[in-house]
């Protein structure tokens, strides 16, 4: 019999190590389908700052990056090159690979000339106006786009020297020009919706109405392409032919602003000021949309991807190869990953069987839960409802507090494990210990104001005779807590206004004028301005519990005292305060997990300044969530806050029990 029961046991160990092997297999495979389904990540391509406008040379590999500290930045194979600036952000970068030179529009209105090798300064042309558009023409004319006002532009057009050679005026927005073909014509795209041809000298050839405003035009092979405000495109011939146009599903009714293509002209990528990148194949079908959270401000075909530069700090780079297969990946992705869990699962629970003790635990578990089914079925909305709500939230907090998480790693297949990087920023940066000073302040001043206010006036409510006076004080003590909390804080920030707050009218009232303080933007006074909020500290709450420990008491234990001899003070401390114990310790929990977790009142008041000095460690959290994107960071700061707090409440729960006992 034992022979036949340890066979079993290894038959089951030997499926179960099948289950588990073919389970991370098929989970990896999920992966790796996932990954193939994200088409934008970052290229590892970062200059530190925002970028505005890019441009790439396959014929030198060379990338050009315009960033908003005013710097053009030229990488090859992902190494800086070279770095140049100005006095004004870079706006447009024409790439004349055969001659070696990169043409630059800047906000200083100058067009700056550089050798793409090594960023020399070839040449320098004053346009003594805001560049918007530019174009180079084979022979090295030059063709400008510039602004004067909402509704003011000028065409100008220079010979390869900087000779101007046109300057016509128009008293319409001009977003983007390009040369044809053969030099001898420009195309416009105005905030009229149409595409005007001109000739050297200013005078109309054609002209093809888009019916919304034009928004951008790039190269498109020996074609044009261009972008409109309702999200529609067009590529159209020297002749205004159109040969290809589409729009995209803008269900987000994003602002759209760039357009952009691959090497081979067969995908378009369309950006918007919101973050969203719509990519449409060559039947001009959407195929992928992803919302990035920062501004799209221009696109550069590289082989089989498009650069992607924006209020990124880094240059995204868009994988449109994997674009016809997005669905298929994403659909292989879903099989994997329940396949995969279904068949993990299945591997530790038959190695569990296979262990003796496990086994017969099991099977009584089984058996247990079988018997009480009804219950189990009854209980089992209420546990999918508590873990899809609350721990799911919590249990993905811990895990990917140990990962990348931010705006750009927004998916699963983008996150990598960077181990304790998270924790250790939260030494290193220097906010998180500041906030934790703050914070101990808070929670020293936070228990005295939870004991000893609404303690002595709970015992003095309890005190008063007649029940009518009870009701009415009671009554009064917590009606404040119907006003909301955003409406408590915005008080307390007229009452400490430094023009005409009530505290420092009341100080000049009685002559003492050099006690006036700007009592919420003096690094020394802010902090204790948020610690004196809600005086005389009545918390409703504490109020409540207290008497409600008091009224438990009865008056019986009291009148037998007083009988003995006690004095009223005599009552209150050695038989009153000890047996209200249970609730001093409830409220001074809740005031630490209050304490810990409460950053609306700084948020409001001083949004943690001034500098540092109302900084606390929730107001981080906040902020790297709804500000900085570093969900990672911000996870990781929770769990830290969580067992910080966790710490604290066991500790003072196993405290107040022994001296129960």
């Amino acid at each position: 019999m034992k022979d036949k029961v340890a066979k079993n046991n290894i038959i089951l160990i030997v499926i179960a190590a099948v289950c588990l092997i073919a389970g991370v297999v098929l989970l990896l495979g999920q992966r790796y389908c996932n990954r193939k389904t994200q088409g934008i990540e970052s290229s590892g391509i970062a200059i530190g700052a925002q970028n505005g406008c890019i441009a790439y040379a396959a014929e030198n590999d060379i990338l050009m990056v315009g960033n908003q500290n005013n710097e053009a930045v030229a990488f090859r194979g992902g190494n800086e090159i070279w770095r140049t600036s100005a006095n004004g952000a870079y706006r447009t970068f024409v790439i004349d690979a055969d001659n070696s030179k990169v043409y630059a529009g800047n906000e200083d209105n100058h067009i700056y000339i550089y050798n793409i090798i090594d960023g020399t300064l070839i040449s320098d042309i004053d346009t003594r106006r805001r560049i918007v558009a530019m174009d180079v023409a084979a022979d090295g004319k030059i063709a400008v786009a510039t602004s004067t006002g909402a509704t003011k532009a000028n065409v100008i057009i220079y010979d390869k020297d900087g000779n101007e050679l046109l300057n016509s005026g128009y008293k319409i927005k001009i977003n983007g020009i390009r040369f044809t073909a053969d030099s001898q014509n420009i195309i416009i795209g105005n905030n009229r919706g149409e595409l005007i041809k001109l000739d050297i000298a200013g005078s109309e050839t054609g002209m093809f109405a888009a019916k919304y405003t034009v928004l951008q035009m790039i190269r498109y092979g020996e074609y044009h392409l261009a972008v409109c405000k309702n999200g529609g495109y067009f590529g159209f011939d020297d002749d205004l032919q159109i040969v290809r146009k589409g729009v995209i599903t803008n269900t987000a009714q994003a602002v759209v602003n760039s357009i952009g293509t691959d090497a081979a002209g067969e995908y378009i990528a369309v950006g918007s000021q919101e973050g969203y990148v719509y990519i449409l194949d060559k039947k001009d079908n959407q195929v992928y949309v992803q919302n990035t959270h920062a501004t799209v401000n221009a696109f550069a075909p590289y082989g089989d991807y498009i650069y992607m530069a924006g209020a990124h700090a880094s240059i995204q780079i868009i994988h449109v190869a994997d674009m016809a297969h997005v669905r298929l990946y994403g659909t292989l992705a879903a099989v994997l990953l329940g396949a995969g869990a279904i068949i993990f699962a299945i591997g530790i629970f038959l190695a569990f069987l296979a262990i003796p003790a496990a086994n017969r635990k099991l099977r009584k578990l089984g058996k247990n839960m079988w018997k009480n089914k009804i219950a189990y079925i009854l209980l089992l909305p209420t546990f999918l409802l508590l873990w899809f709500f609350n721990y799911r939230g919590i249990l993905t907090a811990f895990v990917r507090a140990f990962t990348n998480w931010s705006t750009t790693n927004n998916t699963v297949a983008k996150m990598d494990f960077v181990g304790l990087e998270n924790f250790r920023r939260m030494f290193h940066e220097g906010y998180f210990l500041m906030g934790m000073k703050n914070l101990a302040l808070l929670i020293v001043t936070g228990i005295l104001k939870t004991v000893t206010m609404p303690l002595v006036t709970a015992w003095l409510v309890y005190a008063v005779r007649g029940s009518r006076k009870k009701y009415l004080y009671r009554f009064l003590f917590v009606l404040p807590v119907v006003v909301p909390g955003v409406v408590m804080a915005m008080t307390w920030q007229k009452i400490y206004d430094p023009n005409i707050g009530l505290l420092n009218e009341i100080l000049r009232a009685v002559g003492l004028f050099k006690w006036q303080q700007v009592w919420l933007g003096n690094s020394k006074t802010a902090i204790w301005s948020i610690i004196f909020m809600g005086f005389p500290f009545i918390s409703a709450m504490a109020f409540l519990v207290y008497y409600g420990g008091f009224i438990n008491i009865g008056r019986e234990v009291e009148e037998s005292a007083r009988v003995d001899g006690a004095s009223r003070s005599q009552v209150f401390w050695k038989i009153q305060l000890p047996i209200i114990k249970p609730q001093l310790s409830i409220m001074v929990t809740l005031t630490l997990i209050g304490v810990m977790q409460d950053f609306n009142n700084i948020y409001i008041m001083t949004g943690g300044g001034p500098g540092t000095s109302t900084y606390v460690p929730a107001l981080e959290l906040y902020l790297n969530v709804a500000q900085f994107g570093r969900y990672g960071y911000a996870c990781a700061l929770g769990v830290v806050l969580f067992v910080f707090t966790m710490t604290v409440i066991l500790v003072n729960m196993r405290l107040t029990r022994e001296k129960e006992v």
